[in-house]
């Protein structure tokens, strides 16, 4: 499985392709860089979550 970071910032990225690079309150989404720590973890949380269960129950 990839770094649990990498894959934050992909799934963030994809994110923002989908809204125009907006946030849920119609603002520009800062650059991956530019967010707190507790942000990118939450983000690396959610894509390790997701990663362990497409990994986990297969296609």
């Amino acid at each position: 499985m990839a770094e649990p970071l990498h894959l934050a910032q992909v799934a963030y990225a994809a994110y923002g392709q989908s809204t125009d690079n907006q946030n849920f309150l119609g603002d520009p989404m800062p650059d991956w860089k530019d967010l707190p720590e507790a942000i990118q973890t939450a983000w690396a949380a959610a894509a390790t979550a997701v990663a362990q269960e497409v990994t986990e129950t297969g296609p």
